[in-house]
């Protein structure tokens, strides 16, 4: 790679850096004037590199996803306790939902075919890994039930995925709110039933 590759290399990931600071925003307040200033370049550069709004969006969406991805590895392979680790976990959820407004994610993936394709493989594919991982460790440690086959896990987890992906803006807007995040893990970990002690 040349030096003008390399510098166009590190200045895209720049621009895509600070477009991940802009993700909390619903879709229409993510202007490209604030991108460039944030990423201390002119719009007309960002336009040469994407083309478009979208595809920065996008490229930023993809970028933010192989981060957390490598986090959760790092967190899932750790030495860490299992019960931290699900802590750890459900906090970093939490924390995503302040990362990236649902509506802006729901509409992106609405609009691109190809990024929803992306990211279903991604959650079934790579995630949906990391997850059994967990799953298996917490099945050996005897905290975590072994009548659900992997298979029948994955199908559970990717009918969920599907609801994210395609629920209407009310239902984003309303999924926001710690509180329903927090219910919706607890519903995902736990089930409906009363715990028996």
């Amino acid at each position: 790679m040349d030096g003008y590759q390399k510098r166009t290399q590190l200045k895209m990931e720049k621009i895509e850096l600070s477009t991940i600071k802009l993700l909390s925003l619903p879709i229409n307040d993510i202007k490209i004037m604030d991108i460039a200033k944030l990423a201390n370049v002119s719009q007309v550069t960002i336009y040469n590199y994407y083309g478009s709004k979208e595809a920065l969006l996008k490229a930023a969406f993809l970028r933010l996803m192989d981060q957390q991805y490598e986090e959760y590895k790092k967190l899932l392979s750790s030495d860490k306790a299992f019960e931290e680790k699900i802590k750890e976990m459900l906090l970093r959820k939490k924390d995503g939902i302040d990362i990236v407004n649902l509506e802006t994610f729901t509409s992106l993936i609405q609009k691109d075919e190809e990024l929803h394709a992306i990211v279903l493989d991604f959650s079934m594919n790579k995630s949906f890994k990391l997850l059994l991982g967990l799953i298996d460790e917490g099945r050996t440690l005897g905290v975590i039930r072994n009548e659900f086959s992997p298979k029948t896990l994955q199908i559970y987890i990717q009918v969920l995925s599907q609801a994210f992906m395609n629920m209407d803006a009310t239902t984003s807007q309303y999924i926001q709110q710690k509180e329903v995040i927090d219910e919706i893990m607890n519903l995902f970990l736990y089930g409906m039933l009363k715990q028996e002690s």
